[in-house]
Order: C-alpha cells, then sequence, then structure tokens
C-alpha cells in the first residue's frame, strides 16, 4: 500500500465514525435530504491505483481502479498525504498542479476535502 492510501485509509476510518463529517455527504433537495453518492479513482505517480466510494453516509477505500468513477484524479502522492496531514487540501495541490481533476466536477472534491477538515479538525 502506498503513502497515500495509508494516510487516506486512517482518515476514512475516523470519518465513517464522524456525524458530522458524514454530514457532508447529505444535500437537502426541496426539503428533502439526499445521500451524495461519489467514486473517486486515485491514479498517483508512487502509488497504485485506488478509489475511494461514497455511499449511504459511508465511505469506502478499495484497492484496483473503478472504470466508471465519477472523478478521476491523477498527481503527487505526497500532496495527498499532505492533505491528510492537515497541511493543505486539495484547491491548493490543484493550483500548484501538485494533482489534476483529469474527470468531474473539482467542486465535488472540494466537498471531500471538507469532510476530511471536519475530520482533521476532531483530534
Amino acid at each position: 500500500m502506498g503513502p497515500a492510501k495509508e494516510n487516506l485509509m486512517q482518515i476514512v476510518e475516523r470519518m465513517n465514525n464522524n456525524p458530522k463529517a458524514q454530514a457532508v455527504f447529505v444535500t437537502n433537495v426541496a426539503g428533502k435530504d439526499v445521500d451524495w453518492e461519489m467514486s473517486f479513482q486515485f491514479n498517483l505517480e508512487t502509488d497504485e491505483p485506488f478509489y475511494l466510494e461514497i455511499k449511504n453516509r459511508t465511505v469506502y477505500l478499495s484497492d484496483l481502479s473503478k472504470s466508471d468513477a465519477i472523478i478521476v484524479i491523477s498527481g503527487k502522492s505526497d500532496a495527498i498525504v499532505r492533505i491528510c496531514e492537515g497541511k493543505g487540501d486539495f484547491t491548493h495541490a490543484i493550483s500548484r498542479e501538485e494533482i489534476l481533476v483529469e474527470q468531474g466536477n473539482v467542486m465535488d472534491v472540494i466537498r471531500l476535502t471538507r469532510a476530511i477538515t471536519i475530520v482533521l479538525k476532531s483530534k
């Protein structure tokens, strides 16, 4: 397991036990709560491919590739490590061209950043 996936796995474990972080994955549409279902494929320089999936307010991290991922992210593994350590976020990593959102909406990536930030602040 590469460093980015290892660090992200620790965040995911905490995220799944944090109701405030899980609330980020709910959208209110016309007065009704709708769970956000999203998948992120990570193709990073020094990690094997892996993906993160959000379903039913729970985050799953899996090996290999998800060919139908909604978001595809490539770039430097250390950028993800820094994000997981609270030393940056996806917005800054994208603007510094350390990671690239090859497919999907950047706003969805920022939503994931919000959940990671909540977890990091709840140490």
